[in-house]
């Protein structure tokens, strides 16, 4: 397969929707169940994390057990959670969770507000995480958030491939890095790529989250592919994507990277696109999202 890709729809993208938090389990695991009819093998599903700060995650216990009999039918899919602490790792253990992901920023600004910790001091408390984790016999996926630079932060592409390269020697297996704020450009993007190659940091091992907020990420996956990474997240129907953005548009779309890869002769994991838009029509109903 040419292309791995990563639905991050039934996470990141419902938890900074607006209508979200009132989705049902049964509407969650309608639309997570469409998105493996399409072929899909890798799906985030939920999250671990406090009710109050992510209200549209709360019940993703009551999700992730209503999933366990398509788990168990669909040994060859991974649905995946993002814990941010211990606690959060207890929730993914308890039920049964093969996989979970650990979320880290490079901005000094945006870590101490989404983590409450400085750079430095979230890569220190993550380790447990991923330890206790991989003893549990988890796989361990690490994003990395303000790659391309936020407010208060330059690009620099030595330290994301500094910290990506940290990340896979701490025990994840795969690392995310994302365009937070949606300011990566292709030239940004053939930049970082060159620069983890030149600290050999092993692109098979990376993948690349991108925002389409302003119309660039299909370019963006265009210079990526080009310069030899295969891995890329996604939403269906584009939802989701940075909440500092005024912008209508969030994720990637996963309709046009699955475009994308026809277009171009690409294999993915997607084999009935009608299932993909299937899942598309059912949850931008269920938002009350008109379809883009």
């Amino acid at each position: 397969m040419d292309i791995q890709i990563v639905d991050v729809s039934a996470r990141d993208g419902l938890q900074n929707e607006p209508n979200a938090a009132s989705l049902s389990v049964d509407a969650k695991v309608e639309y997570i169940s469409l998105l493996m009819r399409s072929g899909l093998k890798r799906i985030e599903a939920g999250s671990f994390v406090r009710a109050a700060a992510v209200p549209a995650m709360a019940n993703s216990e009551a999700v992730a057990r209503a999933l366990l009999p398509l788990q168990e039918a669909n040994p060859d899919i991974i649905f995946s959670y993002l814990v941010p602490n211990l606690k959060g790792l207890e929730r993914a253990k308890a039920i049964g969770a093969k996989e979970i992901a650990i979320f880290l920023g490079l901005s000094e600004q945006f870590s101490r507000a989404n983590i409450n910790a400085s750079v430095d001091q979230s890569f220190i408390d993550i380790q447990p995480v991923i330890d206790e984790a991989r003893t549990a016999g988890m796989r361990v996926r690490g994003y990395v958030s303000n790659v391309f630079g936020y407010s208060d932060l330059e690009f620099n592409p030595d330290v994301v491939a500094y910290r990506s390269q940290q990340l896979l020697n701490m025990g994840c297996y795969e690392v995310s890095l994302g365009d937070t704020t949606a300011i990566a450009t292709p030239d940004t993007v053939a930049t970082l790529v060159s620069t983890l190659r030149v600290h050999s940091v092993a692109l098979h091992q990376v993948a690349l989250h991108f925002h389409d907020t302003y119309g660039k990420a299909i370019q963006n996956v265009e210079t990526a592919y080009d310069f030899g990474i295969r891995t890329f997240d996604a939403s269906t129907g584009g939802l989701g994507g940075c909440p500092y953005a005024n912008s209508p548009k969030g994720n990637l779309a996963m309709e046009d990277l699955v475009q994308w890869c026809r277009v171009h002769g690409h294999s993915s994991p997607v084999t009935n696109p009608d299932a993909l838009y299937s899942a598309k029509q059912f949850i931008l109903q269920q938002l009350g999202k008109p379809s883009p």
